[in-house]
């Protein structure tokens, strides 16, 4: 027991060194390994013989998948090359499951009706891979100042109840910006999503009716003629970009790369602090949540699977997530050995490094090897 505090207070400390350069973009060709990398998991990738797996999921996570797939070409040279696509979780999930991906990305875990397409006698692995923030950003002309929301302000505005930009809900948590009179345009996923999954979550957390009339998905039914829908995070931070009067929820890298640099603001917590998404926020959100035990679907059907929503603590941000890659314990050949050596870097120091100068809070050592442990368990025919 004394060990996994120990732990979590080293993830907590973590944060401090995390916070410098919080809130700034990294450019892809400037993320370079700043950790040195192990030897064993060197010679794992030496021995790997040519493969080209293909991966697909999660719009959450690309960001930094660009970044492991550039560099493990490197780590291999040039014998493995990963392909992966940001479909969105649920069609990542879906593709995996048929066996027409290597492996799956997704931003909750897989449930009991994803679970109940897998064949018989088969068995899923999940592989936690970053901790990262999905945050409100918004297009409000001529209000400078970073906005301040909380839950129930976050349902209104997305069920259509709050209309307006100088509605009064919002003037009362942001009494000093000069809000517009400015229809809110709400922007949703129009594809199945885990960013939008983390949302719902979160906002069915806070809001009782939320949780009964929307409910926690990664596809639900929003309110008709509330908004529009945008296919991908790309669809929803581009829409974000060219629309005045536009909210959307993105995970933060988007909101940090995006062309016109969008606005995101903070949201109140469970401790009633309005805290803003950064690597030190999202880190004590999750070392809040990964000692607590997951008595929720989807979470408690898998080992390794962590709800980091509205989590306590007065420097959490409430609506953090963690990304899983899902893949089948079972796996075949080169394809497969590459996959499970690709993940082990991944989640690797040297790999973590890479994710947290993308503005992804890394995973904490005690969790990093576990996954290791997990993925030693996959077997390759």
């Amino acid at each position: 027991m004394r060990s996994r505090f120990v732990a979590l207070g080293s993830f907590l400390a973590l944060a401090a060194s995390l916070a410098i350069g919080c809130g700034k973009s990294v450019p892809t060709d400037d993320v370079k390994p700043t950790v040195k990398s192990d030897p064993k998991l060197d010679d794992l990738l030496a021995k790997l013989d040519e493969a080209a797996p293909n991966g697909q999921g999660a719009t959450f996570v690309k960001p930094i998948m660009d970044i492991w797939k550039e560099e493990f070409i490197d780590k291999t040279k040039g014998k493995v090359k990963i392909n992966y696509q940001g479909t969105g979780s649920g069609a990542g999930v879906t593709q995996m499951t048929k066996k027409l991906a290597d492996f799956g990305c997704s931003d909750n875990p897989m449930t009991s009706k994803q679970m109940a397409e897998v064949p018989s006698g088969e068995a899923i692995v999940h592989v936690p891979l970053v901790i990262g923030a999905v945050v409100p950003a918004y297009n409000v002309p001529g209000v400078s100042e970073p906005l301040k929301f909380d839950g129930p302000l976050l349902v209104a505005i997305f069920t259509g109840k709050v209309g307006k930009w100088n509605d009064s809900r919002i003037k009362a948590l942001n009494p000093t910006a000069a809000l517009p009179d400015l229809v809110i345009q709400p922007v949703y996923r129009s594809d199945p999503s885990g960013t939008t999954f983390i949302f719902c979550d979160y906002l069915a957390k806070v809001d009782a009716e939320f949780k009964k009339t929307i409910g926690v998905s990664n596809a639900p039914s929003w309110p008709k003629g509330v908004g529009i829908a945008q296919n991908k995070s790309d669809g929803v931070a581009g829409h974000l970009s060219r629309t005045e009067g536009a909210i959307g929820y993105i995970e933060l890298t988007y909101a940090l790369d995006s062309k016109d640099k969008l606005k995101f603001g903070s949201v109140k917590n469970k401790a009633g602090k309005d805290v803003p998404a950064d690597l030190e926020s999202i880190t004590a959100a999750a070392a809040a949540s990964l000692d607590q035990k997951q008595t929720q679907e989807p979470y408690s059907l898998h080992e390794l699977t962590y709800n980091l929503t509205d989590a306590p603590g007065e420097k959490s941000y409430p609506i953090a997530g963690m990304s899983f890659a899902v893949m089948y314990k079972k796996q075949t050949g080169a394809k497969g050995k590459a996959v499970v050596a690709f993940l082990k870097w991944a989640t690797s120091a040297e790999g973590q490094d890479l994710a947290k100068r993308r503005n992804y809070a890394p995973l904490p050592e005690s969790l990093r090897e576990k996954v290791h442990q997990r993925l030693d368990g996959v077997e390759i025919q």
